[in-house]
């Protein structure tokens, strides 16, 4: 095997692995000798450069490099994640507002597993009864504390089990520390708006050589104004006529609009006069819901604590202890409640009831994520045990919310109620939610014999968890009792579960390495064992090709099998439900139909093919190549009442009924393939200093889905928020004390529907391109000067028809790829006292 000297840090990023330079805490005392360090991805420490799977290692000077102050923002500079930002921009959901998830491969959030120092996290506990948002929130995690960011952009199962589809984000933590620091940060938009603020501090003591312990601490705090919809062009208002889109501006309009007997809006009917300015060109009366209280880029105020021991018990064994604890405050801002409303005369209209003021959620999530471990050595062999609690707290408290029956008791259309009436007939609806995972987890690693290319290594282990999920709505939203407001109803499960594992490293030949893995993991309603096979081949030292396969699985959510059912009445016009109970073709069938959690689902399943091409000569050039095809079958969806009686999904209940099980079921598959390509040429020069020039892309081959047995399989690539590419090229330009860079982010159009198999002459919502500039110095003695400018040519993104007409989107006017803050300043700082 190749054992040459370790690339730089950019490079070693580019290659995706996790050098001897990434080791958090680590200098080597020989540059000879390599390093053994443990990468995401593998279980086995390792001192080669490349492995024979795709790692990316985001390191601590390319977080700075990208200006970002979130992992959010962090995100959108990675282009092998991919973005739907719908919780940084949307203030009205109770589910996902002021959260932040990680997508990737195109397939969806729940399909990515996100490690903390290679540990689970709790997932958010308020997420969707569909199992949708069922992630972790990394707005909870503080980019502060992050040393790197590694990805396995291959299916992991087989080292880390559940979930990991699509790939593995391990976010790692400083591991140790020595000195006291402060940082300060301010930045804010070329508007005057979206004021952010930051400061933090970083203090650590003793050393595990000389004092035989280590013990460091870290605290920041971040807080960010709201930009408010109003405050840009293409969001201030909701009728984007204007951009050649709909009128968008609600019907749930002050005055009122009087509807049919079908609960349609009858134009020109008004409860009370309309403005004309208001009136739609279809004669109904409208809310610009866009012009006022709404944000385009929510607010946010985060504090974060870390609190990391390390103490060399003996010379063969350390102890261990790691406290990371957050908090988040988030303040939305709601128009007034919509909804059906009736007049004096007993005639219903739809409207917006002004006086009760707007509507006000406190949404607050807290994070405390504890382990305690020992590690240490067995003869030859290295064992590692920790055990350790996550959990994921969040609470809505909501305001200026009224009841049906207290709203009946006023005039909708009035802002001349009696007010004393009116705030004794609100109501404050609470929902509180709480994610928990206990866990356990024991490894040994060593070599099980030397072969002639080299060791033969090993690595066992086990982990046992027990996962639990409540989700308490208050009584009036279970019973579905609020005006304005979706019904929730209340969930509290748990499940436990064990895993064992193991993985080899085989050095085959000097040229050739293999990787083989098996873990098993076995829940509570299935079990899943999932392999995986890996290789690497050096053809030359400047060129190694690699290749895996891999099968990974998702384990349905706890609230897709143990949340809420409901049914309701339903005719059916089946010919298969009638010849199953002796009527003639064409028939009408009267029953019910129940849909909602399914305790017997089974797991999603993956398989994962991956090849790539790694080139690195002399010169500062090095490129890397990975073809990637993703399959996932049993898929988790809601199957239509046809689709449902095509699988045989009914039955007659005790009273004899027809019910059509229409819950959710294991029915769809997936498959996606794609490219990523890393391309870097560093550039010396002894007067001018240095220059590093990289170029990521990441680029769609093929997004497809296919709803169910026999059914066509459709085309979602280019579909709305799904551009086929995304890419990152950058200049670094480093002399002596200063270092510049200029980052170029892309994001490709995409035809401007939701719909599969886009129709030739679909209207496409163009590229878009910012740029942005860092610029770092370290002149002064112990301080780091930070500053920047994200967007630096204030470009605004394209405009989307979708995302204005269909209100399941933020209606901001363009896709939640991106932002419409514009050009924003920052200025970053920090002071190391010796």
């Amino acid at each position: 095997m190749s054992r040459r000297t370790p690339p730089s840090a950019s490079r070693a990023a580019l290659v995706g692995s996790a050098l001897l330079s990434l080791a958090a805490g680590v200098q080597a005392q020989d540059t000879q000798k390599l390093e053994r360090v443990e990468v995401t991805g593998s279980a086995i420490k390792r001192s080669q450069v490349e492995g024979p799977v795709p790692v990316q290692v985001v390191t601590r000077k390319d977080i700075e490099r990208t200006g970002a102050s979130t992992i959010n923002e962090l995100m959108k500079s990675i282009v092998s994640l991919d973005i739907f930002d719908d919780g940084e921009l949307s203030s009205g959901t109770p589910v996902g507002s002021g959260t932040a998830i990680v997508f990737m491969r195109g397939l969806a959030e729940t399909n990515v597993l996100v490690l903390l120092n290679g540990r689970r996290l709790p997932i958010n506990a308020l997420y969707d009864s569909s199992g949708a948002g069922a992630a972790v929130d990394v707005n909870s995690i503080p980019l502060a504390a992050i040393e790197r960011v590694e990805i396995l952009k291959d299916g992991g199962s087989a080292i880390y089990g559940a979930d990991a589809v699509a790939g593995v984000v391990n976010f790692i933590t400083r591991k140790s520390y020595t000195g006291f620091e402060l940082r300060a940060g301010y930045g804010i938009s070329s508007r005057g708006d979206g004021e952010e603020r930051k400061a933090g501090l970083a203090a650590g003591f003793g050393s595990l050589a000389a004092d035989g312990y280590n013990v460091f601490a870290g605290l920041d705090l971040f807080k960010r104004d709201p930009i408010q919809r109003s405050d840009r062009d293409m969001s201030s208002s909701a009728d984007f006529r204007r951009f050649g889109g709909p009128d968008s501006r609600s019907v749930f309009a002050p005055t009122g609009n009087y509807v049919d007997a079908d609960f349609i809006p009858i134009p020109g009917a008004y409860v009370r006069p309309c403005p004309p300015a208001q009136i739609g060109a279809d004669g109904l009366c409208r809310y610009d819901f866009n012009a006022s209280l709404l944000s385009a880029y929510n607010g946010a105020e985060r504090l974060s604590g870390m609190l990391l021991g390390t103490v060399q018990l003996t010379p063969g064994l350390q102890g261990f202890a790691e406290v990371l604890a957050s908090r988040s405050r988030d303040t939305f801002v709601g128009h007034p409640a919509p909804d059906y409303f009736l007049d004096g005369n007993g005639d219903f209209f739809v409207g917006r009831f002004m006086q009760g003021g707007p509507r006000l959620t406190q949404r607050t999530a807290n994070l405390l994520q504890l382990s305690t471990g020992l590690e240490g050595t067995l003869g030859e062999a290295e064992w590692k045990v920790d055990v350790g609690q996550g959990r994921s707290r969040v609470v809505n408290d909501d305001r200026n919310y009224f009841t049906y029956a207290g709203v009946d008791q006023l005039d909708a259309t009035s802002l001349t109620n009696d007010p004393a009436l009116v705030e004794s007939l609100k109501v404050r609806p609470r929902r509180e939610g709480e994610s928990k995972i206990l866990f356990a987890n024991g490894k040994l690693t060593g070599e099980l014999l030397q072969m002639p290319a080299g060791p033969l290594a090993y690595a066992v282990g086990t982990s046992v968890w027990k996962e639990s999920i409540v989700d308490t709505p208050d009584a009036l939203s279970q019973a579905g009792e609020i005006v304005g407001s979706i019904q929730q109803a209340a969930v509290d499960a748990e499940r436990k579960a064990y895993a064992f594992f193991t993985e080899l490293n085989v050095p085959v030949t000097p040229q050739l390495e293999g990787q083989l893995a098996l873990r098993y993991d076995h829940y509570p309603n299935a079990s899943k064992t999932s392999p995986k096979v890996a290789a690497r081949y050096l053809f030359t030292p400047a060129f190694s090709t690699r290749a895996s396969y891999s099968e990974s699985f998702r384990m349905p959510s706890l609230k897709q099998l143990y949340g809420a059912r409901e049914s309701g009445a339903a005719d059916f016009s089946n010919d298969t439900l009638c010849a199953a109970f002796g009527q003639p073709a064409g028939c009408t069938l009267s029953g019910f139909f129940a849909n909602g959690s399914n305790p017997r689902l089974q797991p999603e399943k993956g398989r994962t093919y991956n090849l790539g091409f790694v080139l690195s000569p002399d010169g500062g050039f090095n490129a890397a190549l990975d073809v990637w095809q993703i399959k996932v079958a049993d898929q988790i969806n809601t199957p239509t009442i046809d689709q449902a009686i095509a699988a045989g999904k009914f039955a007659q209940d005790a009273q004899g009924r027809i019910v059509v099980d229409t819950d959710l079921q294991n029915f769809s598959k997936a498959r996606v393939q794609g490219l990523d390509l890393q391309l870097e040429q560093r550039i010396g020069s002894a007067g001018a200093g240095s220059f590093t020039l990289r170029n990521d892309t990441t680029y769609y081959l093929k997004q497809e889905r296919q709803d169910g047995p026999g059914q066509p399989w459709q085309d979602l690539k280019e579909t709305y928020a799904a551009p086929k590419w995304r890419n990152l090229f950058s200049v670094t330009w480093e002399l002596a004390t200063w270092a510049n860079t200029l980052a170029l982010r892309s994001t490709g159009g995409f035809y401007d529907t939701d719909e599969p198999d886009p129709a030739p002459g679909t209207r496409k919502v163009a590229s878009h391109h910012e740029v942005d500039w860092v610029s770092g110095f370290t002149g002064l003695q112990n301080l780091r000067l930070d500053f920047g400018i994200r967007n630096l040519f204030d470009r605004m993104p394209p405009f989307s028809v979708t995302n204005a007409s269909d209100g399941r989107y933020s209606q901001l006017g363009f896709a939640e790829l991106y932002t419409n803050r514009g050009r924003f300043f920052f200025l970053n700082a920090s002071y190391q006292f010796e």
